[in-house]
């Protein structure tokens, strides 16, 4: 008999902003109105992010930031305490490198670098991001800008000390650690059993209505295995961009499978399995557990054990905070 016990997210309290959506410098921000019209609405959005903790005892926030002029970049917020608000800015910025292979072939030119996620291994800080486009199909063959065939790619960084970042580099100079399948993206990294897992969006047959969450094995977070798929129900949401910011995490005896469905409505579907690797493909009612009002959501456990949960719900000003309590179901 399974010893574990079910349970289900709940938001407990008010969301806080942490990561207020930066003030770059001249030459990134974009000029005119936000798209709806909204007076003081900056044109740019944070929509995704990862946080941790370094050696120093600082908390760190790196973000996904689009609508720059030059497409997606990666910023920095910075704090002593997980509940301040709003953390500190740092100007600090992460362009796309097209000479470690990143953006390549991009439509109009722009780069779109996507969701950060950072791990710790053996003293070392494993910074995963999307590098988007490398300009092929998955045979190595060239494509065509915005071309659905084309694979994208994960790219990782490393450091010491977690705030000085170096990119890997493969024989080719790449900071890639694999590609696809179509538009690899949003990557969650936790280790299993002794094993690194990464679960990332993505869509496969080179087709965005085949999109699903897709998982890799590794034992250094250097080299993994081929992708196989852990989830896809269209019911949740019918493309690619309602498959999205997959997290998981692993509470008394299962795992939990958080997926973003929209943004703007903080529609976040949580799914539930004692199998990390099947989270329901096809029909994934059998796993399903509701909702939470969130979008892009990760959860962060502080030195007390409180749980809490982000969110970019609000594209208006940033990236948000709650407490997060787990109730039996």
């Amino acid at each position: 008999m399974h010893e574990g016990t079910k349970l289900r997210p709940v938001l407990d309290g008010e969301f806080w902003l942490i990561g207020a959506t930066p003030v770059l410098p001249d030459e990134l921000m974009p000029d005119g109105q936000a798209s709806d019209g909204v007076v003081d609405r900056p044109v740019h959005e944070c929509v995704d992010h990862h946080i941790f903790q370094s050696p120093d005892g600082a908390w760190h926030l790196w973000g996904c930031v689009r609508k720059t002029t030059v497409g997606r970049i990666l910023y920095h917020w910075e704090a002593q305490h997980l509940t301040q608000s709003p953390w500190r800015q740092t100007g600090e910025i992460i362009r796309a490198d097209r000479a470690a292979g990143e953006c390549l072939n991009e439509v109009g030119g722009k780069a779109f670098l996507q969701s950060p996620f950072v791990v710790q291994c053996a003293g070392t800080f494993f910074l995963f991001y999307g590098g988007h486009s490398t300009g092929m199909d998955a045979g190595g063959n060239p494509v065509p800008p915005g071309d659905p065939r084309t694979a994208c790619q994960m790219c990782l960084m490393t450091s010491e000390d977690g705030r000085t970042w170096t990119r890997h580099r493969d024989e080719q100079g790449y900071s890639r650690l694999f590609v696809g399948p179509g538009e690899t993206r949003d990557p969650c990294v936790i280790k299993i059993d002794g094993v690194w897992h990464i679960y990332h969006a993505g869509y496969h047959d080179e087709d965005p209505n085949e999109a699903g969450f897709y998982a890799r094995t590794s034992t250094d977070l250097i080299h993994w295995s081929d992708w196989r798929l852990v989830h896809q129900d269209r019911r949740y949401g019918p493309g690619r961009w309602n498959t999205e910011c997959p997290h998981v995490v692993f509470r008394r005896g299962y795992y939990y499978l958080f997926r973003t469905e929209d943004y703007a409505s903080a529609r976040t579907h949580v799914f539930r399995s004692e199998n990390p690797l099947d989270f329901g493909i096809g029909d994934a009612s059998h796993a399903y557990v509701g909702t939470i009002p969130v979008a892009a959501p990760e959860i962060i456990v502080g030195s007390d054990g409180a749980e809490y949960i982000t969110s970019n719900h609000d594209l208006r000003w940033g990236t948000r905070l709650c407490r997060l309590r787990w109730q039996e179901d």
